[in-house]
């Protein structure tokens, strides 16, 4: 534009002006790329060739980065990753830059057997929750919390509430089946899982908060598929921690989260107004710390938080383990046969229901099928991660530094050869021989799982009573072949069928005569 003068302006830039050609900035760019490359090439070299990992054997690419392992653990695929790993290597193997993965049974026992071995940081909790029984890295909060939970799933008192473990799962069960009969042209096809599922959520709701949900009555509950969701969320958790921040950082709670834990207030309030003669899990953290002043008290969040691991321990791993030796048993007619057999030799169909105390006193061949069950399909087989203690340990001849986490393979320890001759085969007869010391499906040690009993009763009555009165057989056109089923699966916290209602199907036909 011309001005009143005629001279035109211009803008005139310098020609070492910043914007001019971008040279100090690329400068600045390429200098930051060299030095991201020089660390990129440094930890590489560092991890590979010099930290004291770099002597365990694995594969080159697992040494620097941890994304294969995550990636099989997001598909559901990590027991299967690591028991390829460990065939190829060994009982110990690098599975990542910090950790190592341990299939060795002695090894298993002794970093599960003390507290010396802290849990690590991919068990805490998201923080609107506090730490419970499992997820707490406390040593000092473990003791204490199992002492406070322990009487609630001991023998005794498991035997005291066994009528309600018949009442939901045999005389519930027996009442559905004989529902469906009656429309039915002489047998019933079932979605086993399920059912199984149902099952395990009216029994925790009966013993843990003094609740009868009806589930399997009415074949759905809405916690079925809140659990489901908040058990994937936290395994996903555990891959990725970063994950837990997102409730706060988004400015609120899971609404899976959020769910459970009115619920667990909610049953709190309720007991409290309706105080009673009953004694379940919810009474007895109520009732701590002042039957025992040894122990303290135990708020609110800590028993929501407590309530939250009960529904969910409490339903998927009893679920999935039934599911898993029923679906074992009909793939291998001749071990179904044998308990069949046995359990109707020593129990008429007429006389009542079958207890615990007769299943395991009159019944081993039941017990060693759900032994091995357990060992062949566990339901968690994934790995059970360790913190090497300060100043390091040397096992299976490497030296390992104070931080590294120690995972223990349960589902590669079950498939150890070393450990269990012939570990492919479905083999009931080994439990026979007294093996089960070596069985690590409900983990060992310290901070073994506190609901083992509970799952051990539920899972005996529930077959066995099942197998006396009922056929059970695969639905027609479904071949038997014997082994252990190529059903596929994910493990996430559990391990699951991917589609059960193709997959887990039962015809259930009443016995001749009945």
């Amino acid at each position: 534009m011309n001005g009143a003068g005629g001279n035109s302006t211009r803008l005139v830039f310098d020609d070492d002006d910043d914007f001019n050609d971008g040279t100090p900035l690329c400068s600045i760019m390429f200098s930051v790329s060299v030095l991201v490359l020089v660390l990129v090439l440094f930890k590489v070299i560092y991890e590979r060739w010099v930290t004291p990992l770099s002597n365990i054997p694995g594969r080159y690419l697992h040494s620097i980065t941890s994304l294969p392992m995550r990636y099989h653990m997001i598909r559901g695929s990590l027991p299967a990753f690591l028991l390829a790993l460990h065939r190829e290597y060994g009982p110990l193997v690098r599975i990542s830059p910090q950790r190592v993965s341990i299939a060795d049974v002695d090894m298993v026992k002794h970093v599960l057997g003390s507290h010396s071995y802290g849990k690590t940081p991919s068990y805490d909790m998201p923080k609107v929750l506090e730490p419970n029984a499992f997820s707490t890295r406390s040593a000092e909060l473990s003791t204490e919390r199992r002492k406070q939970l322990a009487p609630g799933f001991s023998h005794r008192h498991l035997l005291d509430m066994e009528d309600r473990i018949v009442q939901c799962g045999v005389t519930n069960v027996e009442k559905k089946i004989e529902e469906l009969l009656k429309t039915s042209k002489g047998s019933v096809v079932v979605q086993y899982y399920k059912w199984f599922s149902l099952i395990a959520l009216d029994t925790i709701g009966v013993l843990g908060f003094g609740r009868h949900f009806g589930a399997l009555e009415s074949e759905t509950h809405e916690l079925v598929p809140t659990l489901v969701r908040i058990r994937v969320f936290s395994y996903i958790t555990m891959a990725f921690p970063w994950f837990k921040k997102l409730p706060s950082l988004m400015g609120r709670r899971l609404t899976t989260l959020a769910r459970l834990m009115d619920f667990g207030r909610e049953a709190i309030a309720q007991r409290r107004e309706q105080a009673g003669e009953t004694i379940d899990l919810l009474q007895l953290m109520l009732d701590s710390g002042h039957a025992d002043k040894r122990l303290p008290q135990m708020s609110d969040p800590q028993i929501v938080s407590e309530t939250i691991l009960h529904l969910i321990a409490g339903v998927d791993t009893t679920s999935a383990g039934l599911t898993w030796t029923l679906a074992l048993l009909l793939h291998n007619p001749d071990v179904m046969q044998r308990l069949v057999s046995e359990i109707r030799a020593e129990f008429p169909v007429d006389v009542g229901h079958i207890s615990f105390e007769e299943c395991r006193q009159r019944l081993p061949y039941l017990s060693a099928v759900i032994h091995e069950s357990l060992r062949v399909m566990s339901p968690a087989p994934g790995m059970l991660p360790r913190l090497a203690p300060a100043g390091g340990l040397r096992l299976g001849g490497y030296f390992l530094p104070a931080g590294t986490w120690l995972c223990c393979a349960i589902g590669a320890v079950h498939m150890n050869p070393g450990v269990f001759a012939e570990p492919e085969v479905f083999d009931p007869e080994r439990f026979l021989k007294e093996e089960r010391f070596n069985m690590l499906a409900f983990s060992t040690g310290v901070r073994a799982c506190l609901g083992r009993n509970l799952a051990l009763v539920e899972m005996h009555v529930v077959l066995a009573n099942l197998l006396r009165r009922y056929d059970l057989a695969l639905p027609e056109g479904v071949p038997a072949k014997g082994g252990v089923p190529d059903i596929p699966r994910k493990t996430m916290m559990t391990m699951n069928p991917t589609n059960p209602d193709r997959d887990c199907l039962v015809v259930i036909s009443p016995l001749a005569g009945q």
